[in-house]
């Protein structure tokens, strides 16, 4: 297949439901074993065969320039900065002129999905998607929100974690995993310097025009909670010591 595609991480986020344990960086930057969350990202990464990413930066953005300076590491250091708040979807946006290719992976910076990026990527291209999103299962939907997909794993609609059903076995419990491959024509859809999400208006926007979820059983954890980051805490590490 060639060289993988680049990736953006999103690394803008001010971490508000973690303020009560930790507010001396952005949510990227959170100590997990003493570590950087970022750094597991960027060594999974690495491992995945990625050799260059973009990070989409905001809130002080300073303190992750210092770790992890431009133009080095593996993989390669790029950045996008944000002077003011833009989203998932404006900082996609915004990194425009950084991405290389006719497609780019996208993952959340505050979260961790355990995906086989070359068969997402092979199934991306050979479903013909325009994007395509990692999907998991997860005990409950209600904080995430959910995603339903038809037999052939087209995205048919997305219900909003503030939207409930009745809970029992027809409530959803696939979510979107925060990675995705996005082709090089989403960034036509997203106006520029404003603020926009791209979970909740790019990508439903997309519905019926080629966005498609790719499904996966790996390792899934969000520390954009205090109980979960407690729980990656050990976690984490387990997982990246196999």
């Amino acid at each position: 297949m060639g060289a993988m595609p680049q990736a953006l991480v999103l690394c803008g986020g001010f971490g508000t439901r973690l303020q009560s344990v930790y507010s001396e960086g952005p949510k990227s930057l959170v100590p997990i074993a003493g570590r950087p969350l970022l750094s597991y990202g960027l060594e999974w990464l690495r491992s995945e065969g990625i050799g260059r990413v973009v990070l989409c930066t905001g809130y002080r953005h300073g303190q992750i320039k210092a770790l992890y300076p431009e133009g080095e590491g593996d993989p390669e250091i790029r950045y996008s900065v944000e002077e003011e708040p833009l989203g998932t979807g404006g900082a996609v946006k915004k990194a425009e002129g950084a991405i290389d290719g006719d497609c780019f992976f996208v993952l959340n910076g505050d979260s961790f999905l355990d995906v086989a990026l070359d068969e997402m990527l092979a199934f991306h291209k050979r479903s013909g998607a325009v994007a395509t999103i990692a999907t998991v299962e997860v005990p409950s939907a209600a904080r995430y929100g959910s995603v339903a997909l038809d037999g052939a794993g087209r995205v048919v609609s997305f219900l909003e974690k503030t939207e409930r059903v009745g809970a029992g076995p027809q409530m959803s419990q696939t979510i979107n995993g925060g990675l995705y491959v996005l082709d090089r024509s989403v960034l036509q859809l997203i106006p520029g310097a404003t603020k926009v999400s791209i979970e909740k208006e790019v990508f439903p926007a997309l519905i019926g025009k080629g966005i498609y979820g790719f499904k996966s059983r790996g390792y899934f954890i969000d520390v954009g909670v205090p109980e979960d980051l407690e729980r990656a805490q050990t976690e984490l590490p387990e997982h990246f010591a196999r």
